[in-house]
């Protein structure tokens, strides 16, 4: 298990290292910015459903 790890890991830092040499800043920053909004939305639904549930219980 372990070594199929380090070599998603492996493939992952090429895979990153290709894609770093090929895109331009401005479309890694677009895709970084997406990762943050939807961990953003992520949190803001787990906040919400933490309320419902804490409602539902009163």
């Amino acid at each position: 298990m372990r070594k199929g790890f380090f070599n998603g890991l492996l493939a992952g830092g090429i895979l990153g290292a290709i894609m770093g040499m090929f895109m331009s800043p401005q479309l890694k920053r677009d895709i970084l910015a997406e990762g943050r909004t939807v961990k953003r939305q992520a949190r803001r639904t787990m906040k919400g459903m933490k309320k419902t549930f804490r409602d539902f219980l009163e």
